[in-house]
């Protein structure tokens, strides 16, 4: 994970990061599911961590190809930056699984997370784009500022009331966590159309085998 003295852009060279979900840093989190199961892992190389960030908003289209070329040809690189991101990911699942808990987060956590925080680029230039306003931030070639918009929103809202809407899905082969934006504060799945409905499914099943 990278110290705050890091090299974490090159010069020169700016990324648009629009930052819009709340819960990014959650997103991020399910990029691994199943956990209390059969863990599902879906980035398996530097690529697919490109993928994610290109699909999120976390980094605009040119920034995404000009790393990918940069770690096409530096693949050392690439491999050190993926394995930070992953890092970061299960340090930031943990933080939020302890918060869904209503509890404080492990302390080696938090301090791997405000490492990360520090590093990050600062939001400091707002650029206008047509649906609204993005950052504007120096092309980032570290994890923290990869991930910048990931780590800006994993801070606001553990830092928000709305840190008491985030849940861990009741489907005990999930471990899913997600913010909870119901209006009765009362939703216990992380999706409705999976962990939800089989839930449904297995009491049906338990009701018919009851004599």
């Amino acid at each position: 994970m990278d110290s705050p003295s890091s090299t974490s852009h090159a010069s020169g060279a700016t990324t648009l990061v629009r930052a819009e979900r709340a819960d990014l840093g959650l997103a991020f989190t399910d990029t691994c599911y199943w956990r209390q199961s059969k863990p599902t892992e879906t980035l398996h190389a530097p690529a697919d961590l490109l993928r994610w960030c290109a699909k999120e908003g976390v980094l605009d289209a040119a920034s995404v190809a000009a790393l990918e070329k940069r770690w096409a040809a530096s693949p050392n690189e690439a491999d050190a930056r993926f394995a930070e991101g992953l890092a970061l990911r299960e340090t930031i699942y943990r933080v939020f699984k302890a918060q869904a808990a209503d509890k404080t987060a492990a302390a080696v956590d938090l301090a791997a997370l405000n490492m990360a925080l520090e590093a990050a680029p600062k939001r400091a230039l707002l650029a206008p784009e047509s649906k609204g306003y993005v950052w504007r931030i120096d092309l980032p070639l570290a994890i923290s500022g990869i991930l910048a918009a990931v780590l800006w929103t994993t801070g606001d809202l553990l830092a928000s009331p709305r840190r008491t809407r985030v849940r861990q899905c009741a489907n005990p082969q999930c471990g899913g966590i997600f913010l909870d934006d119901s209006k009765s504060g009362t939703r216990r799945w992380c999706m409705m159309s999976v962990c939800g409905n089989r839930a449904k499914a297995h009491r049906h099943y338990m009701k018919r085998r009851k004599p």
